[in-house]
């Protein structure tokens, strides 16, 4: 993974700052000792504090790369504790030669036992702690701030994506042939269907209200949902429409987005021939990849008036990428139309299938 620090003003300005400040603070009162020259004590301490830097920059550039995003800062920040210590010996032993050899008017020697060392540490730990701050500082809030707007964005797709199922569902052809459905269903007392339908219809609304407010939802749920929705479409359409349902247990508490397969469904009918003579089949399974599919038979609408802008796929394929999920996979042959879909989260075995029912077909 390649780390991009965008530092460069921070690289030039960061050091001189530092420099600054720690001559101020604590190099002061050695100025004024024998034994040092002014201009070349401070040369010396620049270039020592530009050496640090870069070397605890590139420390930080090695473990971002292992622990990457805003979950693994403690996992960082014990990494770079550790790559501290060797770091702290090569930044002090850089300090003693450049102050024995280039700064000491005297007779220069490296000595570890200089009385300057302990100091030399002190000043490399709050030195390297500074710069670790800083970087880590602006990685957290930037990483915050996109955060953020991913999740801005997810919940604008998200609402956006209700409000078109929204739409689609309380336009005036759809209730009116729900409406339509109904009145027939009375007129031929067909009771027990009429109250089956209504209770599918409240169930389809009370879905769509509820799960406004969640950005992913179970796979079991988000099926009975589905079973419903169908029901409302199999009353319409009868022997002209099949739905076959085969989901790996294992799969049961997977997530996915809300209204997903809904809309998966409603474009199949939307776009395809719908009759008892050429029925739509549409088969919702999972595959050895733990993907769940939308598969239906192709037959397009002839001279189908209806646009098709694909912008429930896209909905849902943003909804994916800024949850930082794999791509959804469309699929689209002279005969089949496939859409798979990613299960999000941890795919648990030996579990009962969904309502106890390994295949479902209506």
């Amino acid at each position: 993974m390649k780390v991009i620090l965008n530092d460069r003003k921070l690289l030039f300005y960061g050091p001189l700052i530092l420099w600054a400040v720690a001559t101020i603070f604590f190099n002061l009162p050695t100025l004024c000792t024998d034994g040092y020259v002014v201009a070349k004590f401070l040369i010396v301490g620049l270039i020592s504090v530009y050496f640090t830097w870069f070397m605890a920059r590139w420390l930080i550039i090695k473990v971002r790369q292992q622990y990457p995003g805003i979950e693994k800062i403690q996992q960082r920040l014990i990494a770079l504790g550790l790559l501290s210590i060797p770091a702290l010996i090569v930044l002090v032993t850089q300090r003693l030669l450049f102050f024995d050899y280039f700064n000491i008017t005297n007779s220069p020697k490296f000595d570890w036992f200089h009385s300057e060392t302990l100091f030399m540490v002190g000043l490399n730990l709050f030195y390297i702690a500074i710069i670790f701050a800083i970087y880590e500082s602006r990685y957290f809030f930037r990483q915050w701030l996109i955060s953020k707007r991913q999740t801005e964005e997810l919940s604008r797709a998200n609402l956006e994506m209700q409000l078109d199922s929204l739409k689609n569902q309380v336009q005036p052809h759809f209730l009116f042939n729900s409406l339509n459905t109904l009145q027939a269903l009375v007129k031929s007392n067909e009771n027990k269907t009429a109250v089956r339908f209504i209770g599918d219809l409240s169930q389809v609304y009370r879905y769509l209200l509820q799960s406004n407010e969640q950005q992913l939802i179970s796979l079991e749920k988000e099926l009975e949902f589905t079973y419903a929705y169908f029901s409302l479409l199999k009353t319409r359409f009868e022997d002209g429409i099949t739905l076959e349902v085969n989901i790996d247990p294992s799969c049961r508490h997977t997530q996915i987005p809300p209204l997903t397969l809904q809309l998966l469904v409603e474009n199949a009918v939307k776009h395809n021939v719908v009759s008892t003579s050429k029925p739509l089949n549409i088969r919702i399974f999972t595959d050895q990849n733990k993907f769940l599919v939308v598969h239906n038979n192709l037959q397009r609408k002839p001279n189908n008036s209806i646009p098709s802008p694909k912008k429930g796929l896209t909905n849902i394929s943003s909804k994916y990428s800024l949850l930082g999920q794999s791509e959804v996979q469309i699929f689209e042959k002279e005969k089949v139309f496939e859409v798979r879909i990613p299960l999000i989260g941890e795919v648990v075995t030996k579990e009962p299938s969904i309502s106890q029912q390994p295949k479902l077909t209506v």
